[in-house]
């Protein structure tokens, strides 16, 4: 169906891949349905995993835009931006000290909402797709996203905000989760404990959830998207190497706290 343009959703996220990851299926779903779908992203990755795929010769950066461009084609998206700003990095914690000149995490949050809803405005976005206060498992960049987002949301009177989010009940039967890998490499401690899911501070308890979007449908076009993102997510990761019925339990479904009325990603429920 092609995309409505009077029928756009945003989706603002921290680093490429997160798009795949905590929101792809729902990008895919609403795409088939008529949704123009823009990606939003705070920065190009420049501190994420450097893999054998990429050599000296070619900044990690621009790999992840490419990557990032051709998960957005699987998902449908018609549109990708780079806000511009550097990766603060997965050890950066919550002081500036350790992180890149131009890091997002240290970046005013007038200024940079003032970017997003520059392209809000533009698009007349019905919805917005940021995340939760925590940042679903406290990178300080996916934070920044929430803080961002709320801004520029309310600058562009955009009526409704989708916080992407983690239902850790629901997960807590997982032992490899992407996200869980994160949240570990983010914090030393927990990294040298080797503690799992139930010691990792992740997304909301399913009372708080919102909508629950069961993106099974679509799990096919999601896991491409993943893939797309090769640097970071690898033939060899965790994710990739599930069977197809334990790849749909663990990212078979993609949760939402609603801020402001229904809307686009209600229907999907």
């Amino acid at each position: 169906m092609p995309a409505d343009p009077t029928r756009t959703v945003v989706f603002f996220h921290a680093h490429p891949d997160d798009e795949a990851i905590f929101t792809g299926g729902t990008m895919a779903l609403l795409a088939a349905a008529g949704w123009r779908v823009v990606l939003v992203l705070a920065t190009a990755g420049e501190q994420g995993e450097t893999s054998a795929l990429v050599g000296p010769e070619v900044p990690l950066a621009v790999r992840r835009m490419g990557e990032t461009a051709r998960a957005a084609e699987c998902l449908g998206a018609q549109r990708v931006e780079f806000l511009g700003y550097h990766d603060s990095g997965a050890d950066a914690g919550g002081s500036a000290g350790g992180r890149p000149v131009g890091a997002f995490a240290d970046a005013p949050v007038d200024e940079a909402s003032a970017r997003l809803a520059a392209i809000l405005a533009e698009e007349q976005a019905r919805a917005l797709v940021s995340y939760d206060a925590r940042g679903i498992y406290g990178h300080v960049d996916h934070i920044q996203v929430h803080r961002v987002g709320l801004a520029a949301a309310a600058a562009a009177a955009v009526p409704t905000v989708y916080e992407s989010t983690v239902d850790r009940e629901y997960l807590h039967f997982v032992e490899t989760h992407l996200v869980v890998e994160a949240t570990i490499a983010t914090q030393p401690e927990r990294r040298a404990a080797r503690l799992g899911l139930s010691a990792v501070p992740l997304g909301l308890s399913t009372v708080e959830v919102d909508c629950t979007v069961d993106v099974r449908p679509v799990l096919p076009v999601k896991r491409r998207a993943m893939a797309a993102h090769a640097s970071q997510i690898p033939e060899s990761s965790s994710a990739m190497r599930l069977l197809d019925a334990d790849f749909a339990a663990v990212y078979g479904y993609e949760w939402y706290a609603r801020r402001g009325p229904l809307g686009p990603i209600d229907e999907l429920v």
